[in-house]
């Protein structure tokens, strides 16, 4: 299971995705006082939460990040461990569009504020690449099973 490229690359995805959840997504800085928005809400310098509903983006980065490590066990089953990076692509778009809405959420509710966008922005994007990678690979080993099945 761990020889396969396809899992290594899906387990980069996991612990990416893993990385979402440890730290902010965005800084906003207002005159003199800073605020960061994370996956479990905005909060200023002192850490005290701000009222923000953000349990939709929690729930989408702990899922992502458990279906990346499920797929990785369905390595028997290759049309399913294809069909779940496709989804997975999809889930990680979303991410994206998910994480610049609540940053412009937050911008609105802070107004005159500069928004800061942190490392973690960039993640959803390079597991997008990553798991089309992965997907190839699937890809690539299926044809492989059924071009031996063909031979036999």
């Amino acid at each position: 299971m761990l020889q396969r490229s396809q899992t290594l690359i899906l387990l980069g995805v996991f612990i990416l995705s893993l990385f979402l959840l440890t730290g902010p997504f965005t800084r906003f800085t207002l005159e003199g006082s800073e605020f960061v928005l994370k996956h479990s809400g905005l909060f200023d310098t002192s850490g005290v939460k701000t009222e923000m509903v953000t349990w939709p983006i929690s729930a989408l980065f702990i899922g992502v990040s458990l279906l990346t490590f499920l797929n990785i066990f369905f390595y028997r089953h290759r049309m399913r461990q294809m069909r779940i990076a496709i989804f997975l692509i999809f889930l990680n778009a979303g991410m994206v569009l998910m994480m610049f809405y609540y940053t412009s959420l937050g911008k609105s509710q802070l107004e005159d504020v500069l928004v800061l966008y942190r490392l973690r922005f960039v993640i959803p994007p390079i597991n997008m690449i990553l798991l089309y990678f992965a997907f190839r690979r699937i890809r690539r080993d299926e044809l492989m099973v059924k071009a031996y099945d063909r031979i036999r």
